[in-house]
């Protein structure tokens, strides 16, 4: 805080300034919401940037938000000038613009379950739905469909307290709608652990809300978890 208010004090405020493929970190931004908005896993803007501690970002921090070498960093060798004083480089070549995420061809997986037994009450649909919605009991638990690593535990509007498990290799499940929540951010995890309960009834039934993410990118659980 102090920090913050000298800045607001000084007469010549420093700006941080995002170069290709840097995101400059905002008030309320969190490691995973940058990764999500990035297409990228938490995993991997931590290992790139060094961070050990995910809750200690800063508003105003640089991050990289692409593999080292994938974008043009800043400071690059100036180019040459002519003996005239011009200068006679060539433009500089555009950063190349990253394709969006590909989602590999869907398989189950042998090494994940279902979160929950209940029935699926809304499938999803891309839009309106990134995930399945799973009927159940207030208070019943939810467990981690795979072994992975807590990425994170919060509260958002609308979703009630969220836990997001990153299970390597760019996924990422997602549960919302739970109650008590067992487990905190960094810890690991098995498959079949218990994360959290189905928080209370919304609308008259109680419900997980439950996302697998690629990259960031929303796909139809029942294409990845077994046959049910």
């Amino acid at each position: 805080m102090a920090a913050l208010l000298v800045g607001a004090c000084s007469t010549t405020p420093s700006t941080p300034v995002a170069g290709p493929g840097e995101y400059v970190v905002q008030t309320g931004d969190t490691l995973y919401r940058i990764a999500q908005r990035h297409g990228r896993t938490t995993a991997e803007i931590a290992r790139w940037n060094q961070i050990k501690d995910p809750d200690q970002l800063e508003a105003g921090q640089v991050l990289r938000v692409v593999p080292p070498g994938g974008a043009v960093s800043g400071g690059a060798t100036p180019p040459p000038r002519s003996s005239s004083g011009g200068s006679n480089a060539e433009k500089p070549k555009p950063v190349p613009r990253e394709r969006d995420p590909v989602v590999p061809p869907a398989s189950r997986r042998a090494d994940w379950s279902w979160p929950t037994q209940g029935a699926v009450i809304a499938g999803f649909n891309g839009n309106s739905n990134k995930g399945l919605d799973i009927g159940g009991s207030s208070g019943e638990p939810v467990h981690s469909i795979g072994a992975g690593s807590v990425a994170a535990t919060e509260t958002m509007r609308g979703y009630g307290s969220v836990i997001m498990v990153d299970h390597g290799g760019s996924y990422m499940s997602i549960y919302t709608n739970v109650g008590t929540v067992g487990v905190k951010q960094g810890q690991r995890v098995q498959r079949g652990q218990k994360l959290a309960e189905i928080g209370p009834a919304e609308g008259g039934r109680a419900k997980l809300h439950f996302e697998i993410r690629y990259r960031g990118k929303a796909v139809d659980p029942r294409l990845y978890l077994p046959a049910k």
